[in-house]
């Protein structure tokens, strides 16, 4: 399955592409939840003769960006003269994707062919598509999801066919001769294949094909008859115009970095825009083909990420996006206090590898975390109020951990082993300084949370200050992990003493790789052996800017801008020799992390500098 190259959004319709323009998933109503494309592709036929656009054909030069100072997606494929353009674009209010198609220096007339083949609500089987005479376009549904295609001028021919039943590949196959036999209706294992004839002028013509999803058959003909009454060309106009004014009251950064480093913040905004869902949660990453391969995705909202992404999303300009997540958050809540492993975005439970009670200790800080840094961003004491008895349990539930300075095990912050890991207890200690802080913004009594924190604190520095970087406090453990970086970049370790620079040379020196980028932990062996991964890349920049050292940090910086796709999409983790992705792309953390970075280093610039130590913690 081919890598995703492109994602567009409204945080409720998410439709994410190749580098070829296909697409590759449609989530909807929830961003990463339902995943209901399995196959899509296009073909043309023109002069008697027909292909495959890539990567299912040959004899195509194609090319993709991400279209400037917008949300939008154009890819150009080549071939035999002609030039057939896409722009692709999700309007932010109604749940529809639109792609104006441009044909240039054409000869004679050309056939698209467009292919669908839906797993609808992500199961085979009970789905039916039909041509609908009202609105000229097909439309799949199974239950109370329905998808309609359409296109503009209509379609001028179609199959409704079926797919991987008595021997048949799929109605695609019936597109390869030029002409369609307009089957009409078609259920179970169904899919469909629509035909667009283009006229060119001049050698020159436009067409529109579109997307219209909902939860009732007059839901998706509403979206199509709007699409037609405001003209397909204002309709985008307005989505682009609307996302050209978003991206225009974001704060830039303003440093020397390279106009590449730039470019991928701004677009890395876009990323973190898209990852919401309307109900709050916030989605690790789009890509699901690992779920092909392992039977599962990152479609999950993890409470660790979504915190990180959470507070980024403050420091942009995002906050009212940071406040439904933790509305959310609030809404998920475990009663004892904690929080799950994980979430669907609708806010049902995500599987699991761990035992019961699923708990990872420094997911439930991090929320905690999160509420304080909204507070600093925002000043929104109402809402933090609102949040305090979120906090005030989350904060109860850890202290139930914690037996004189030393926590109970938990999973560590990578799930793998379970154990008292220093990340975890690092993470703790924030999470119960933050929830004195905010209940002394709330003028609540003091509970001895600050006391706890110390503690642990002070069972890190009696391990830490022997020169012993452990990676676990509870058994023998010494592999370097890039996660001890947070403990300066969390504010446990003062980054002037010794100690801390001590820390990032042990860490730099053991998990960098010749070709830059550093590695999880030694050993790491996800997906690769000891491949470098972005977001610990990214904490050595942050713990080196907060040492003083904005020159490596730039380095770093430009060697992660430089990892990212031509349309600015970061992976989890790339191979250590090729720079490509090994792993699921676009990984929304890594996003984060990138824009929390690139604002500490421009941060130098003006006066009080930046920390992330979110205000005093």
């Amino acid at each position: 399955m081919k890598e995703p190259n492109a994602v567009l959004g409204n945080n409720k319709l998410t439709i994410v592409l190749d580098e070829f323009a296909n697409i590759l998933h449609l989530y909807y109503p929830h961003v990463g939840m339902w995943q209901h494309m399995f196959h899509s592709r296009c073909g043309v036929f023109t002069q008697g003769v027909f292909k495959w656009l890539p990567p299912y054909g040959s004899g195509v030069h194609s090319s993709q960006n991400h279209l400037e100072n917008t949300l939008g997606i154009s890819t150009t494929h080549s071939f035999d003269g002609i030039t057939l353009r896409f722009t692709d674009v999700i309007h932010p209010q109604r749940d529809v994707f639109i792609r104006r198609i441009t044909l240039e220096n054409a000869r004679d007339t050309l056939k698209l062919f467009f292919y669908n083949r839906l797993n609808i609500a992500e199961s085979e089987g009970g789905e039916t598509v039909f041509y609908d005479d009202e609105t000229k376009a097909l439309i799949h549904f199974k239950g109370n999801q329905f998808i309609l295609f359409g296109s503009y001028p209509t379609f001028s021919s179609f199959v409704c066919g079926e797919h991987t039943v008595r021997g048949l590949s799929g109605s695609y196959v019936d597109a390869e001769d030029g002409k369609l036999v307009k089957n009409e209706i078609s259920q179970g294992l169904a899919d469909s294949t629509s035909e667009l004839t283009l006229e060119p002028v001049n050698g020159r013509a436009e067409a529109y094909y579109y997307i219209a999803t909902g939860s009732s058959l007059d839901e998706v003909v509403s979206l199509n008859n709007y699409l037609v009454s405001k003209k397909f060309e204002k309709a985008m106009h307005e989505a682009m115009s609307f996302w050209s004014s978003w991206i225009a009251h974001k704060p830039l950064p303003d440093s020397d970095l390279s106009e590449n480093a730039k470019r991928l913040y701004k677009l890395s905004m876009y990323v973190l825009q898209n990852s919401v869902d309307h109900e709050g949660a916030i989605i690790a990453s789009f890509d699901s083909r690992s779920a092909k391969i392992a039977g599962n995705s990152y479609n999950y909202c993890w409470w660790r990420d979504a915190c990180y992404v959470s507070m980024a999303l403050n420091e942009v300009g995002m906050s009212n996006l940071s406040l439904k997540f933790l509305n959310f958050a609030a809404l998920n809540q475990r009663p004892e206090g904690y929080f799950y492993h994980r979430h669907r975005a609708d806010g049902s439970w995500g599987s699991t590898w761990h035992k019961k009670p699923f708990v990872q200790l420094d997911q439930t800080a991090s929320v905690i975390s999160a509420v304080y840094n909204y507070y600093v961003n925002t000043n929104d004491v109402g809402s933090v109020l609102d949040f305090w008895p979120m906090v005030k349990s989350a904060a109860g539930f850890l202290i139930s951990m914690i037996n004189d300075g030393f926590l109970k095990p938990s999973y560590d912050m990578w799930e793998e082993e379970f154990g008292v890991h220093v990340y975890t207890a690092a993470a703790v200690w924030h999470g119960l300084m933050a929830a004195e802080l905010v209940g002394d913004v709330l003028g609540k009594e003091r509970r001895g949370w600050s006391e706890a924190a110390g503690a642990i604190k002070r069972t890190i520095l009696e391990r830490y200050s022997n020169g012993e970087f452990v990676r676990a406090l509870d058994h023998e453990d010494k592999r370097a992990d890039s996660s001890m970086l947070m403990l300066i970049n969390l504010g446990l370790l003062e980054p002037s003493s010794a100690v801390a620079q001590k820390l990032v040379h042990h860490v730099e020196k053991t998990l960098s790789k010749p070709t830059g980028g550093i590695s999880r932990y030694q050993g790491d062996q996800y997906c690769g052996y000891e491949n470098p991964w972005i977001i610990s890349t990214l904490w050595l920049a942050q713990a080196k800017m907060l040492l003083g050292d904005f020159l490596s940090a730039r380095q770093i910086i430009e060697w992660v801008a430089h990892r990212s796709s031509n349309t600015g999409l970061l992976p989890e983790q790339v191979h250590p020799e090729t720079g490509r992705s090994t792993s699921v792309t676009p990984l929304t953390w890594s996003h984060a992390t990138y824009v929390t970075t690139v604002n500490m280093y421009s941060s130098r610039l003006r006066k009080g500098g930046y920390t992330l130590r979110r205000n005093g913690i």
